[in-house]
């Protein structure tokens, strides 16, 4: 088999995945809930692991081809020896191109220096939106004690809850909320939003708009910024349940009903709220686990390939320059 047809093949592999994962995440949702913790660090897992394969595929690429030189002669052989003691086909000749192979060896150190300049920057904004949201918390609500614990209320007709990071406010609810819901319920409501505090639900977002909602466009990140805020939610029901009851949280859900513009617009951005996409019927009534075996199994087993490939490939790399691979 040419090295040619192995790369494309690598390729083709990596596409098809990145297409069916879609299905996959969705079909393996009756397993998933059952974990949820574990879902949302195994999926925000696949789609790191999917960056790491596009910069081990990379390198690989620097392996396979070989192009026009870019670099200093004694430079330029020192590297293409590196390259041949790198490579995960030894013996087999390389193909030539007209791209220049340096250019695949500085792909994965470029997409690094974007990724950690892009997450300071998003980093940055999610501290302004949430120290924002602090200040009209600070101006607009008034500390009550609510079933015990001492929160943050605010004036409003419509019943809301959300949370923010401790530091910027945590659990804050209306005073509609505590006049509309039965203690067990408003128990319930309470405890979901510590979890998300507790749970550092808050954390896991930022990676996820950090990460993966900008590639959205990519059907593999769609589904999975999609999924994780749905896992992260169970995960906060489940400790609701715990505490307060499955009854009580389900009845909570209804009286609240849909997120609404007042509590969105305090809370900004990044804040977590009770309200949201149907939950009630996965409480009193969740799918069979049956139908997500087989699912689970498959993306278990692509993000097996994905560090199996990853690791493979980077390690041939760290043992050569390990080695000695040096300019003489």
């Amino acid at each position: 088999m040419s090295l040619l047809l192995i790369g494309a093949g690598a390729i083709a592999l990596f596409a098809l995945i990145t297409f069916i994962g879609p299905f996959l995440v969705r079909t393996a949702a009756p397993v998933l809930m059952r974990v949820p913790q574990l879902a949302v660090y195994g999926l925000l897992l696949v789609s790191l692991m999917w960056w790491a394969v596009v910069a081990a595929l990379s390198l690989m690429a620097a392996t396979l081809f070989k192009g026009p030189d870019v670099l200093p002669v004694p430079l330029a052989d020192v590297c293409q020896r590196c390259l041949i003691a790198a490579s995960p086909f030894p013996g087999l000749a390389q193909v030539d191109t007209l791209v220049p192979v340096v250019l695949f060896l500085i792909f994965p150190l470029v997409l690094s220096v974007v990724s950690v300049v892009w997450a300071l920057h998003q980093r940055t904004r999610r501290k302004q939106a949430n120290s924002a949201a602090a200040r009209r918390l600070r101006r607009d609500s008034a500390v009550a004690d609510v079933n015990g614990h001492s929160l943050n209320v605010l004036e409003g007709r419509a019943p809301f809850a959300f949370s923010l990071p401790q530091k910027y406010g945590g659990v804050i609810v209306s005073e509609a909320l505590c006049a509309s819901l039965e203690k067990n319920e408003l128990t319930a409501v309470l405890e979901h939003e510590r979890a998300h505090i507790e749970g550092g639900h808050h954390r896991v977002m930022a990676i996820v708009d950090t990460f993966v909602r900008p590639l959205s466009f990519i059907p593999l990140f769609a589904e999975v910024a999609a999924s994780i805020p749905r896992y992260l939610e169970i995960a906060a029901d489940n400790r609701a349940r715990q505490v307060a009851g499955t009854a009580a949280l389900a009845s909570a859900l209804l009286k609240i009903g849909q997120p609404t513009s007042q509590g969105d617009h305090l809370g900004g951005l990044h804040a977590l709220n009770i309200a949201g996409a149907d939950r009630i019927r996965q409480l009193v009534s969740p799918a069979t686990m049956t139908s997500g075996i087989l699912p689970v199994l498959a993306l278990v087993s692509v993000l097996a390939a994905f560090v199996t490939v990853f690791s493979s490939v980077f390690y041939s790399y760290a043992t050569v320059l390990a080695s000695g691979c040096v300019i003489p």
